[in-house]
């Protein structure tokens, strides 16, 4: 799958490229060159939004790992 999505952090939106798409995550590659925000929003092809933790970054492609705020899942 290579698809155009975008990720939102720090209230700056950028494009991306979503390389791969799982249940549990994304590999995404950024267009901007930075370091892949450790907490976002990534606008995902199909009109999937998700909450995403990055977990790793080599060069412009990151991996993120959807995830919940403890609010979201249920903890205190």
């Amino acid at each position: 799958m290579i698809s155009g999505g975008r990720i939102v952090a720090g209230g700056v939106s950028d494009g991306c490229v979503v390389l791969d798409m799982s249940e549990c995550g994304a590999r995404i590659h950024l267009l901007t060159a930075r370091t892949a925000p450790e907490k976002a929003v990534l606008h995902l092809p199909g009109g999937v939004v998700r909450k995403a933790c990055c977990r790793w970054q080599r060069e412009a492609v990151a991996g993120y790992e959807f995830c919940l705020d403890a609010k979201e899942s249920g903890a205190a």
